[in-house]
């Protein structure tokens, strides 16, 4: 099992946002922070727009911004701070 911090990016008129969470995977992690982007506000495949690289949902505009491996240590402390996602 490996353990990852990743960031979504919401853009809702002239704001911005960034949102870090935690997830383990044994997988391919850039599969997971796509899928945990795209269900962020409850989108699918069809909200997609390949123009702005993001996921539509009722007017915000969401971003996989990605994710970085970290030591399962710090995972341990993070996650006391931080949300773990889960997607079944």
């Amino acid at each position: 099992m490996k353990y990852y911090i990743g960031e979504i990016r919401e853009r809702n008129g002239d704001m911005e946002y960034n949102t870090k969470y935690l997830f383990t995977t044994n997988n391919d992690p850039d599969k997971y922070t796509d899928m945990v982007a795209m269900e962020w506000r409850g989108g699918d495949k069809g909200d997609y727009d390949e123009d702005q690289m993001g996921y539509w949902s009722d007017g915000t505009l969401i971003f996989d911004e990605g994710s970085n491996e970290i030591p399962k240590a710090d995972y341990e402390v993070l996650k006391k701070h931080l949300s773990v996602m889960t997607i079944v």
